[in-house]
């Protein structure tokens, strides 16, 4: 190929070997998202392998020269004539060199732009990215190559670029963005764990889940923002309930355009402020929350939201609705599975775990090599299929930590159910026994005070005497720097752990049900005492 035809506008710092460049060209490719934030996904066309011979053609025949000329319309006929259908995804093999990759990138802002039709060609050394559509708004419109040189740079190069090209602002932003943080990945060390990697939005169509997002968004998102009454940031809470109802939505229009029977119905366990209930029933789905405690804000909702302030116990069983929700619902989460399964053989299940809960309290990492959250995954995974669901986990796009979600399908029939659910443990005797032989304890509707205010006065007296006269007699740290006339004594530092010494057991046991223990008892008394924490 002649020494022109690819033009260089920057190349990396780091080296990369040729394995890394791979892989941090597959995330790129299939993750463009992640660094180009006007776009919500891509939309896959068609796969298609080059010839074997595994290299880019001479210029007479040159794949590229023919790519970047090439329309719109006649791209299919021109990918029909050169390259030949994938006899299986790119995802699945170990190599990505050798693909043809025809995609849609979908903007977040569907109301101000549309689709960008780009082919991904990928070499043994490098990859070429071809926008087809022309101009565009959302991905730069020149058609360019990341490659890995004989000195393990990463290149960034233009396909034979206009004097104009070189300065525009999309090749600048491939240039300071794209490059620097596809060498990133490159140069990084493998990451070599056990952990439950979870790809984003894998069970619902992207495209789809955009429309419906970008639609709830315009219609709820302010609205429901100005009029929060709750204490809790509502750009976080309204944002990550719109995304959630869009993707059950989602969910939900795809099983009916695949012929689902009947509309789903739901029971969202545990629903806090309420605010999943009313987005899905607002989209005309029939459904229920239930907590056990009211939110300020449920009495602003309307009469179509149904939510019921009332504790869910292993003996509830709600037949009538076919999807069990569970949106950070803690304490209830193992058990919404075991509840779903009791009420109807083709029960579904969504949970989406945030704190670590098993059916006898806080759940107990299994995993040694694993973050608790992960095990934790594993653990709920184990749960539905022990209660013969099968699994399927997802990554939602919401604004937090805890994203993985798990979708179940029921796979026994009522007779086969019954039986298994009966032998569980060996302590499922009838409904009314549950309780008693799981020790269970709904969480109380009134929401304690647990910040050592409502203990017994004599007792928060007696204890703040008990550290001062300590403190007291400790070696005070300035308090000889003071002339004879000034000094008075200030008292000495100790640490925590030390004060702790000083309580008897049962104090102990008083302060640790309060929330942050001794340390929340002296924060209270601050004109007394002074912290460092």
């Amino acid at each position: 190929m002649e020494t022109n035809t690819w033009v260089p506008v920057g190349a990396s710092k780091s080296i990369a070997s040729r394995e890394c460049f791979q892989t941090a060209l597959r995330v790129w490719i299939d993750k463009p998202h992640t660094i180009n934030r006007r776009l919500a996904g891509v939309k896959p066309r068609s796969e298609r392998r080059l010839p074997p011979s595994g290299s880019v053609p001479d210029e007479d025949d040159s794949f590229v020269r023919h790519l970047n000329a090439v329309g719109l319309d006649a791209l299919p006929s021109f990918l029909a004539d050169n390259a030949v259908p994938a006899e299986r995804s790119w995802k699945e093999g170990v190599q990505v060199a050798g693909f043809v990759l025809e995609r849609d990138l979908l903007p977040k802002q569907i109301d101000k732009f549309g689709p960008t039709r780009e082919v991904v060609a990928v070499f043994d050394d490098c990859a070429v990215f071809c926008n087809v559509s022309g101009a565009s708004a959302i991905s730069p419109s020149v058609t360019y190559r990341l490659r890995l040189s004989p000195d393990n740079r990463i290149h960034l190069e233009l396909f034979r670029p206009k004097s104009a090209d070189v300065d525009d602002s999309g090749v600048a932003w491939l240039r300071e963005h794209v490059l620097p943080k596809v060498a990133r990945w490159a140069s990084s060390e493998p990451i070599n764990s056990k952990q439950v990697l979870v790809p984003s939005l894998n069970q619902v169509c992207i495209e789809q889940y955009n429309a419906i997002y970008f639609n709830l968004k315009k219609k709820h998102g302010k609205h429901l923002c100005k009029i929060w009454p709750e204490t809790t940031d509502p750009l976080k809470y309204v944002y990550e309930d719109i995304s959630i109802a869009s993707y059950l939505l989602t969910l939900w229009e795809q099983e009916k355009d695949e012929g689902a029977s009947e509309p789903p119905t739901f029971v969202d366990v545990g629903c806090g402020n309420g605010l999943l209930v009313y987005l899905l029933a607002a989209e005309g789905y029939k459904g229920v929350g239930i907590d056990v405690r009211k939110r300020k804000i449920w009495d602003l909702y309307g009469p179509k939201t149904t939510l019921l302030e009332q504790a869910i116990t292993p003996e509830v069983r709600l037949p009538e609705y076919s999807w069990w929700i569970g949106n950070h619902s803690d304490e209830l989460t193992p058990w919404i599975p075991y509840l779903a399964s009791r009420s109807r053989p083709d029960a579904r299940v969504f949970l989406l775990p945030c704190c670590p809960f098993g059916f006898h309290g806080k759940y107990q990492r299994q995993h040694g090599n694993m973050s608790q959250y992960q095990s934790y995954l594993l653990f709920l995974q184990d749960l539905c299929r022990g209660l013969r669901f099968s699994v399927q986990l997802d990554r939602l796009r919401i604004p937090s930590t805890k994203r993985a979600s798990l979708l179940t399908n029921a796979v026994l029939c009522l007779r086969m159910l019954t039986v298994l659910l009966e032998s569980l443990n060996g302590f499922v005797r009838g409904p009314t026994q549950v309780s008693a032989a799981l020790g269970f304890k709904p969480r109380e509707g009134v929401e304690a005070v647990r910040n050592c205010t409502q203990l017994d006065r004599s007792f928060l007296d007696s204890t703040v005497d008990l550290i001062a006269k300590r403190l007291l007699q400790a070696e005070a740290t300035d308090g000889d720097a003071l002339p004879d006339r000034d000094r008075w004594n200030r008292g000495g530092v100790m640490h925590l752990r030390d004060l702790v010494q000083l309580l008897t057991v049962e104090d102990l046991q008083m302060l640790k049900s309060q929330c942050g223990g001794l340390q929340t008892l002296i924060r209270n008394h601050r004109h007394i005492f002074l912290g460092w924490y």
